[in-house]
């Protein structure tokens, strides 16, 4: 629980591993770990005024150090993307794992898969108008591809919060070694450049990469009152828990141990696994299940629905006690042009609800990016006010589908214990068997840092 403050004062940190003659960070030139530290001290943190800033620059394969992407955006739906960012996420598709510990070397948080988890958490809070405002200042995230280009011709400069289970709450976060933290360290890992970028015009895409530089950790710490943290017996936490699985057949049930005492919700969102790790293909998109069909370079991701959903625990439906059946939504057409035969198939409004609740409780989502445009239902892909539908490759949409729960539906701060009872979803769709799908599972839970009074004794999840 937050505690009340005096006063507060502002800090901006430089990394703590810059070295002297540089100040830039990239994957490509041998230079991917970001580290920052927080000291230990009498002080709270102030979670929600944590920003890491930089500048970030694109560079094309062609050769040219200072070479810097041209899309050509003129063609509505059609742009020339030499190097592009996922328009949803922007710039944190650049930062593969975040761990969260203190300066004893005790990890509270391994947020794995960063950029898939915003994939889903950002759309799932925030409207077009918000892409078209301080989502573009804050992840140089914008309302289409099209925008989305022109922002990577050029230097982009953000600040952007760190999105992970630690500072989502809000809380202070008590920094003293013997009432709190005992200071933090953030270690960011970054991401390859064929996953973070992508484009359709592969001699200009392949082998382009990405730059940080002039990057800064600012926030604000908040003097307790009468300067000293009041002694505390233990602290809480929340953290993101990241599993990563293959879907490739029609009945599949994923099973996971995730060995968490405390679980507030899971989802998890899909892209077809040929997409991950290639530069003709934007690898942070949140898809529905497709089914892939023709060579790689000209292949069509046709949608492949679900039919239905279980959640389970120890084999047991929970928390809802039903299947989510999809079956009367799915519409084949055998004469569909191109072989999609299910592109008809309508939305599934109460898989979307129960995946809503999941990223956040429902009655804090005021908007959200799903809807019929997401789905490819409606607009011309010409309206750049709106979220277009264009990808790079056939077939493509900019979907925001996930599948998930919560368990603390209530929103009266109650969990599940998976600790030695594992989770399952049983998931029955349309997929032929020979299209991959790459599932990425979160699980949103609490942990509890516990004291002795000489500092840190345990830390329990």
């Amino acid at each position: 629980m937050s505690q009340p403050v005096s006063s507060l004062r502002r800090f901006e940190i430089a990394p703590m591993n810059q070295s002297s003659g540089s100040s830039s960070f990239s994957y490509r030139e041998g230079s991917p770990l970001i580290q920052f530290e927080i000291g230990e001290a009498d002080l709270y943190l102030m979670s929600h005024t944590l920003r890491m800033n930089f500048e970030l620059e694109l560079t094309t394969g062609a050769g040219g150090v200072n070479d810097r992407p041209n899309n050509n955006t003129q063609i509505p739906g059609d742009p020339d993307a030499q190097v592009l960012l996922n328009n949803k996420i922007g710039v944190a598709g650049c930062i593969e794992n975040i761990t969260i510990s203190n300066l004893q070397n005790n990890t509270l948080e391994y947020c794995r898969a960063y950029p898939r988890l915003l994939a889903s958490l950002i759309p799932g809070g925030a409207g077009f108008g918000d892409y078209q405002g301080y989502l573009t200042q804050t992840f140089a995230a914008t309302s289409n591809r099209q925008v989305e280009g022109r922002m990577c011709n050029r230097k982009m400069e953000v600040s952007m919060p760190l999105m992970v289970g630690m500072f989502l709450n809000g809380e202070n976060i008590p920094l003293s070694f013997r009432s709190g933290t005992g200071g933090l360290r953030i270690s960011i890992m970054l991401s390859p450049s064929i996953q973070a970028l992508f484009g359709s015009t592969p001699a200009l895409t392949n082998n382009s990469f990405y730059t940080l530089k002039k990057i800064s950790l600012t926030g604000q710490y908040g003097i307790p009152m009468g300067g000293v943290l009041p002694p505390i017996k233990s602290l809480g936490f929340s953290a993101y828990q990241n599993f990563y699985s293959v879907i490739n057949t029609n009945d599949n049930t994923q099973q996971i141990s995730p060995s968490l005492s405390a679980v507030v919700s899971q989802f998890t969102n899909f892209v077809p696994t040929t997409h991950i790790s290639s530069y003709a293909q934007d690898g942070y998109k949140t898809t529905p299940l497709l089914n892939t069909t023709g060579a790689l370079g000209s292949a069509q991701d046709l949608l492949a629905p679900c039919d239905g959903i279980n959640f389970l625990r120890a084999g047991s439906s929970f928390p809802l006690r039903f299947k989510i059946d999809s079956r009367l939504l799915v519409v084949r057409d055998p004469a569909a042009v191109g072989g999609d035969v299910f592109a008809g198939s309508g939305f599934d409004a109460q898989r979307q609800l129960y995946y809503q609740g999941a990223l956040r409780p429902l009655r804090r989502t005021t908007m959200c990016l799903a809807g019929a445009n997401s789905e490819g239902l409606s607009i011309a892909n010409g309206d750049v006010n709106h979220n277009s539908t264009t990808d790079i490759g056939a077939n493509g949409q900019q979907n925001c589908y996930g599948i998930g729960c919560r368990y603390d539906a209530m929103g009266n701060g109650s969990t599940a214990n998976f600790k030695a009872q594992p989770f399952s979803m049983r998931l029955q769709s349309r997929l032929n068997g020979i299209s991959p799908m790459s599932a990425y599972t979160y699980f949103l839970h609490r942990g509890v840092i516990n004291y002795d009074g000489n500092g840190i004794v345990s830390i329990s999840t």
